[in-house]
């Protein structure tokens, strides 16, 4: 057993930095591959940021196919749409300037504020001030990321979505995934694209080898070297102030350069990477592919990059063999006893305005099961709990607030509660595409209720102000 990767999964765990899952390829196989309840093979992965990284793969197929040049300018695909005359810096912006997140602007713009836009994304990008030169300072900026997907739509006539699905996804036999788009249909390309995990390991093996599946070329020849080159010796993301990404501070380290949108390093490691610990990473001197899906707190998933890469080259280094791990992520449920046995009850509470945008709850106990009606700001929702036991379901219940403006209308989720006094019910959802865990307090006082909502990580807070309910109804 690797000791080095047995020690990194203690030191998260220590950490509270949850994996979902480890995968590791080496040598032409699969070495490790483990899970952690309740997440499963077959179901896909919200990717956040590792996203990218399969947006400039779609840009390396069009310069491919003759559809763009990296050198073209970024105003004339969009020469339409622009408000009044692009500025000096702007006219100088290049499409390899995006890939390397050289745009001149002063902030990042992350999927967080835009994904709350009502309009098409690529208008805040050409709203924003380019205030250096192009291609001199490194901006990391998701909406960088986006634009490069509209490029892409706007020369292939599909979204990228579609337009990778014969070109990556059908060689690699990645059927099951979906990618969001933003309100004008453009797939987001910075963030929003969810697969299962084995499928990004399939994406970074598919690099590894140069582009070329079961011996077929796949990606085109010479993009791998292009894409994963050290472009950008220094890059640092920046500062997250909750609405943008701010240059980072004078003392900042960076560990890591940049590529065509892959995180690089001096001696050639290349990193898919995504926000709460969602990583792809290539060792090509190791031969070999690490895969992590996980759950981490902000900002503790800063770290897991350099553990990742300290960790492996030691284990590839030693050639330490994977056998003896299986056990080091728990595939046993959560625990949901009750230390108290509650009351059976069914109560309808209405609340005033506030911050959760929570108008009725509807509250049903009876037996080992809690029934909960939600009327929030995106309608009426049925949540069905187990009590000591987890219920497989699927909602649409408002929770962006605290998944990183994230919001699906059919997410599957694991739900589950527990009685902690006989006055208070916690509830639990586990989301199983992505690394969210939402917690939910239900405090009774006589006729009334408070209700506290919180999750285990978030770009931004990761509680609500408390809401308190009265009862409308026995």
């Amino acid at each position: 057993m690797s000791a080095a990767v047995a020690s990194l999964l203690d030191t998260l765990a220590e950490r509270g930095m949850r994996v979902h899952s480890l995968l590791v390829h080496r040598h032409g196989e699969l070495v490790l591959d483990l899970w952690r309840w309740p997440h499963e093979p077959g179901l896909v992965h919200k990717l956040h940021s590792a996203t990218k990284s399969f947006t400039a793969a779609a840009v390396g197929f069009a310069e491919a196919e003759g559809l763009l040049d990296l050198e073209d300018p970024v105003v004339d695909f969009f020469r339409g749409r622009l408000r009044e005359a692009p500025g000096e810096n702007l006219s100088r912006m290049r499409v390899r300037d995006l890939l390397t997140m050289r745009t001149g602007h002063a902030r990042g713009l992350s999927g967080a504020t835009t994904r709350l836009r009502k309009t098409g994304w690529v208008d805040e990008f050409l709203d924003e001030p380019v205030v250096d030169r192009p291609g001199r300072g490194f901006r990391y900026s998701s909406t960088t990321s986006h634009v490069l997907s509209a490029i892409v739509q706007e020369v292939a006539g599909e979204p990228v979505d579609e337009y990778l699905r014969p070109r990556l996804f059908e060689p690699l036999r990645i059927t099951d995934y979906t990618w969001e788009r933003d309100p004008a249909g453009v797939s987001s390309g910075g963030n929003g694209l969810s697969l299962r995990p084995h499928d990004l390991l399939s994406f970074g093996v598919l690099h590894l080898q140069d582009g070329v599946w079961d011996g077929r070329r796949v990606l085109p020849a010479g993009w791998v070297r292009k894409a994963s080159g050290l472009h950008v010796r220094r890059a640092v993301s920046g500062e997250w102030n909750g609405k943008e990404l701010v240059p980072p501070g004078p003392d900042a380290v960076a560990d890591s350069g940049y590529g065509y949108q892959f995180w690089v390093t001096e001696d050639g490691v290349y990193t898919a990477s995504g926000l709460f610990g969602q990583e792809c990473m290539v060792f090509p001197d190791h031969d070999a592919v690490v895969v992590v899906t996980g759950a981490m707190p902000d900002p503790e998933y800063h770290d897991l990059p350099g553990m990742l890469r300290e960790t492996f080259r030691e284990a590839f280094d030693a050639d330490d063999g994977f056998d003896g791990l299986a056990g080091r992520l728990s595939r046993e449920p959560d625990s949901l006893e009750s230390p108290v046995d509650g009351p059976r009850f069914r109560r309808a509470y209405g609340f005033a305005p506030n911050d959760q945008d929570v108008r009725s709850l509807v509250v049903e106990v009876d037996g080992d099961a809690v029934r909960l009606e939600v009327e929030d700001d995106r309608g009426t929702h049925v949540l069905e709990h187990g009590l000591g036991r987890w219920v497989p379901q699927r909602t649409g219940v408002s929770v962006w607030r605290l998944h990183h403006s994230y919001q699906d209308d059919a997410a599957p989720v694991l739900a589950g509660a527990r009685w902690s006094t006989v006055d208070e019910l916690e509830l639990t959802w586990h989301f199983l595409e992505g690394p969210f865990i939402d917690r939910l307090t239900l405090r009774f006082d006589g006729d009334d209720v408070v209700l506290d909502h919180g999750v285990n990580c978030n770009s931004g807070p990761t509680a609500l102000p408390s809401a308190k309910g009265s009862v409308i109804r026995r």
